[in-house]
């Protein structure tokens, strides 16, 4: 057995305490092998030598199957070395054969939390109870730590444009990969950027309403109504707006309208009510 304190040998006595209750702290990797299996003996070197670089990233347990049978019919082991990896109570993750350590650390890392990862999370519950400030600061900690960590920078990015700063939101987000560039959240995010810049010499909306009572094919009224709603999170009457140019104007500004639409639908999510019903709105529109 390993002198590591984040390796053990698990057994039926042990594996619930070891393995189920240790998996809600951390992953635990359970490595099912046998002294006869010469795969075994390729992938248990990789293993340690992870668990011994994550410095308690994760839990390795070892099941030697000769010694704990009951333990791997149990667990449904049907040909070794078989690993599983268990978080909050589960089996997430499992995979048979001497797999190369590029394919287990790519695995691993879906459910290791990094440093940075765990004083976002401290920033992200500061925010989330009305304290922006350490927020930002835990955040800036974090992409001191990982400067290439992209939900850091969108999150700074979005402290940023609540504070207006648009100029270094945008460049945070412009920075980014294009992968994560074109994730909606941060696409939402641009565009909600653009809408506020552009109502910063806008009419007031009362004015703009009856600009619009008086003409109701005022497209640069309802265009900037719209913008205006956005920003002030009123996202139904943006849309009601938008879906009259649409349905009016279909050429308004290089079909602005539809455009627009579509923007929001990014900074909402796919799963938002409002989403269904003016995706659907705008279908018929349009056709």
């Amino acid at each position: 057995m390993s002198n590591s304190p984040y390796i053990f040998d698990a057994t039926m006595e042990n594996f619930q305490q070891g393995v189920i209750d240790n998996s809600h702290q951390v992953p635990v990797v359970v490595d099912f092998w046998a002294d006869w299996c010469q795969p075994c003996k390729i992938l248990m070197p990789i293993l340690d030598k992870l668990v011994t670089e994550f410095n308690g990233g994760f839990v390795l347990a070892k099941v030697n199957t000769e010694q704990q049978q009951q333990l791997a019919t149990e667990h449904a082991v049907r040909s070794i070395p078989t690993v599983k990896i268990y978080r909050h109570g589960k089996v997430v993750e499992e995979f048979a054969g001497a797999q190369s350590e590029d394919f287990i650390r790519e695995i691993l890392d879906r459910y290791i939390s990094s440093e940075a990862d765990e004083i976002r999370s401290q920033a992200l519950h500061a925010i989330r109870n009305g304290d922006p400030d350490n927020g930002r600061s835990l955040l800036e900690q974090a992409a001191e730590l990982e400067p290439e960590n992209a939900n850091i920078q969108i999150d700074l990015a979005y402290l940023d444009a609540e504070q207006k700063n648009y100029q270094a939101a945008s460049k945070r987000l412009n920075n980014l990969g294009i992968e994560d560039r074109n994730r909606p959240e941060v696409t939402g995010l641009l565009a909600k950027m653009e809408f506020a810049a552009s109502t910063e010499n806008i009419a007031d909306k009362n004015s703009l309403l009856a600009s619009i009572e008086a003409d109701p094919k005022n497209s640069d009224a309802r265009y900037q109504l719209a913008s205006l709603c956005i920003t002030e999170g009123d996202y139904q009457t943006a849309l009601d707006q938008l879906l009259q140019i649409l349905m009016r104007d279909r050429q308004y500004n290089d079909d602005a309208g539809r455009r627009a639409m579509l923007s929001i639908f990014d900074m909402l999510g796919s799963d938002h009510e409002l989403v269904a019903t003016y995706r659907r709105k705008m279908f018929n529109a349009m056709h």
